[in-house]
């Protein structure tokens, strides 16, 4: 069976810390519109079965109408917290066997 997305080895070691952010960006935007669906039926299912009091759906669900641009603008995690996630990740490969 052939692997979906992209090989552990290459997410884990091969690719710079800014493209991961822009992929795991990617994948939170895939389920957005599915997400702000979800959250309109569940608020026409409150309007219908009681009165909202003035809340709108973001107000309810501001979740998933928030912009994924501003988590981008914090600083990079810290050379202790990359070491200590290394370490975390040998003692994973460790455990793992290749496949």
């Amino acid at each position: 069976m052939g692997e979906i997305g992209i090989p552990r080895r290459e997410f884990l070691y091969d690719i710079r810390f800014w493209e991961v952010r822009r992929i795991v960006r990617g994948y939170r935007q895939r389920d957005r519109l599915k997400h702000q669906l979800i959250a309109e039926c569940v608020y026409a299912a409150t309007y219908a079965m009681r009165d909202p009091k003035g809340k709108t759906v973001s107000d309810m669900f501001p979740m998933f109408f928030e912009d994924d641009d501003d988590d981008y603008d914090e600083p990079p995690i810290s050379e202790e917290e990359v070491a200590d996630l290394l370490a975390d990740m040998e003692a994973f490969n460790a455990e793992t066997p290749n496949k």
